[in-house]
């Protein structure tokens, strides 16, 4: 299975797999974990630096499609 990355509302993400699930990603603490599936190598503790450096990889790689196996 394969999981795409979308734009969400309001500073947000949706992950979207090929078999239509779909998975906000809202939470600050959120992003380093969603990153990381998409290829983020960052620091994956809750510091506020490491939360806004997954966000701003997030965004820079909406579009980017990855393996879906750990996708819940």
């Amino acid at each position: 299975m394969t999981i795409t990355l979308e734009f969400g509302p309001f500073f947000t993400f949706i992950v979207r797999s090929t078999t239509g699930q779909s998975r906000p990603v809202e939470k600050d603490a959120d992003f380093p974990k969603v990153a990381t599936q998409f290829g983020w190598d960052g620091d994956r503790k809750r510091s506020p630096e490491a939360v806004w450096d997954a966000y701003e990889f997030l965004e820079e790689n909406v579009g980017a499609t990855a393996d879906g196996s750990r996708f819940v």
